[in-house]
């Protein structure tokens, strides 16, 4: 796997036989990210839990919503991993973008460092 960062955007991209695989967003100085008009980066990850719950009710039962490592929610149809990191005494929304067909398996997808350590 390689990777690719840049700092002053605030985004680390990683490639599979040079394909972008995964794309992880800096919650500090990454840039703003919409899905359906709420904003991903940088956000009170219970608030972001609840939005995620509730997208999930109106669609077909158990194949929207899943839950990694300590409890940090995967939506299927945004592709999208919410991930946290610390930013002083709280934690904030820090996405993860990847193919939506390795959400059931993400720890072996991408790098251990493409996970944050809080």
């Amino acid at each position: 796997m390689a990777e690719g960062e840049y700092r002053e955007f605030g985004l680390k991209l990683y490639y599979r036989e040079e394909r972008l695989a995964g794309v992880v967003v800096d919650a500090l100085r990454g840039p703003q990210v919409f899905a359906e008009g709420v904003a991903l980066v940088g956000q009170v990850p219970s608030v972001l839990e609840q939005w995620m719950l509730d997208r999930a009710e109106v669609r077909k039962p158990y194949t929207e919503l899943s839950y990694m490592d300590a409890g940090v929610p995967g939506s299927s149809s945004l592709g999208v991993v919410l991930d946290v990191q610390r930013a002083g005494d709280h934690l904030l929304t820090r996405p993860v973008f990847v193919p939506r067909e390795v959400l059931d398996d993400l720890t072996h997808f991408l790098p251990r460092e493409a996970w944050s350590r809080c």
